[in-house]
């Protein structure tokens, strides 16, 4: 039976040093420089008179276990930082449906960070919010996986943990350093599979990761030598058009995220999102998909104006609800759709900063006025009110679940910002 170093290493290689192998627990005595080798990425142990870690033993000893796993003797505890989740992609009659989503789990010794994999079985401590980031939990049984998909990768994986005594960890430095320099690669990769990215803790709307940038600011543009046309012009000549002029917009509402990858599937970054844009002469449906979404979704807010060009129309979906009209004196298109995708065409958006917007473009203007917290009692009005509900037609969902925005839950101590935790009350549409 071959080992985990047969896989990892080339035949007649297997005594020489191979770089960038991230292979867990290969680090060993040189009978050449007498010192502890590791390979580029994987960091050696500590001196002699440094601080021994305990992730790097049990590294050492699953590589060299025949069965390439191990029921640990010495379990020590160790810190959680970090828990996060992704499709797995295989098809889905592989699979159980309640199994496609994964978890990889960050640990600390005190010495050395580790990003593991959780068995799935023991994916229900994760949603019963028993596994999170900022306890402790000991690890008594762990094994190593080869991914195939990923020349020179081990992952270690962990078979059985037990949560329940150890409590919350006190203090956790996220200045420790990763034993393998490789998981603190920016963006963030999932161990197993192909995926790009991770998904939210607890439902797939929500934005998580590195791969969603807010850099986008609004620049000034050179007009001279670009053609805008209306959207009223564009919904009476799209059919007969291959190129379309640009369209000088401004954003009315702004939808959640639409999350539909599949195990299945091999889109890398399946998602979808909404925009209601509008100019003088009507208001228009606007869909972004899949790696535009995480370029562009959180640096997009209502309000902004935006001159879209190179993008694509198609007749529009015919059950698909707008939202309520900012004013209802606009008119609101139907007919067609506008398509930005990364490519079939690249689309090309700029946002155009406010200062340069002109009164003769005549863009709609937000009406709505907020309040913030602070300045609430200063306008409370001593008069009582009575809020009546409405009856609609048609399910009462609807608008609200795709266009309004997320009432989060709140945070676990000690989990980054958008690592979201159940709370009493607080549903999800996520189910391990």
């Amino acid at each position: 039976m071959k080992s985990v170093r047969d896989f990892l290493t080339k035949p007649g290689e297997r005594d020489q040093p191979q770089a960038g192998s991230s292979h867990a627990g290969v680090g060993r005595r040189d009978p050449e420089v007498n010192c502890l080798w590791a390979p580029e990425g994987v960091r050696p142990e500590g001196g002699a008179s440094g601080p021994k870690s305990w992730i790097q033993k049990v590294l050492e000893q699953v590589i060299d276990s025949p069965l390439q796993w191990l029921s640990l003797s010495d379990v020590t505890p160790v810190s959680v930082l970090a828990v996060q989740r992704y499709l797995l992609d295989e098809p889905g009659d592989v699979i159980p449906k309640l199994s496609r989503y994964r978890y990889d789990i960050t640990v600390s010794d005190g010495v050395y960070q580790e990003k593991c994999f959780l068995h799935p079985r023991l994916n229900f401590l994760v949603s019963k919010n028993i596994l999170r980031p900022g306890i402790k939990m000991r690890i008594s049984r762990v094994s190593c996986l080869y991914n195939e998909k990923r020349v020179g990768q081990g992952i270690l994986c962990i078979d059985n943990v037990d949560c329940r005594k150890e409590g919350t960890s006190d203090s956790i430095s996220l200045a420790t350093p990763f034993r393998n320099s490789a998981h603190q690669e920016i963006p963030e990769r999932p161990l197993r599979g192909g995926k790009s990215h991770y998904l939210a803790l607890w439902n797939n709307e929500d934005p998580y990761g590195d791969i969603w940038l807010t850099n986008k600011q609004p620049e000034e543009y050179n007009f001279n030598n670009t053609r805008i046309i209306s959207l009223a012009h564009l919904e009476m000549s799209w059919t007969k058009r291959t190129n379309y002029p640009a369209l000088l917009v401004r954003i009315m509402h702004k939808s959640r995220l639409r999350y539909y990858g599949k195990p299945d599937k091999k889109m890398i970054e399946p998602y979808q999102t909404f925009l209601e844009v509008a100019d003088n002469s009507g208001t228009v449906s606007v869909i972004m998909w899949n790696a535009l979404c995480p370029e562009w979704y959180k640096c997009l807010q209502v309000g902004l104006v935006l001159l879209l060009q190179d993008y694509s129309v198609k007749k529009s979906f015919p059950f698909r609800l707008p939202p309520l009209p900012v004013d209802p004196q606009i008119k609101q298109i139907s007919t067609m759709e506008i398509c930005l995708n990364l490519r079939d065409p690249p689309t090309n958006i700029n946002i155009i900063p406010e200062r340069q917007v002109k009164p003769e473009w005549r863009l709609p203007k937000l009406n709505h006025r907020f309040i913030t917290s602070p300045a609430q009692h200063s306008h409370m009005s001593p008069v009582p009110a009575t809020l009546a509900p409405t009856a609609r037609a048609g399910p009462a969902y609807t608008h609200s679940r795709h266009w309004s925005q997320r009432s989060h839950p709140l945070l676990v101590p000690g989990a980054s910002p958008d690592h979201l935790a159940p709370s009493a009350g607080v549903s999800s549409s996520y189910q391990p």
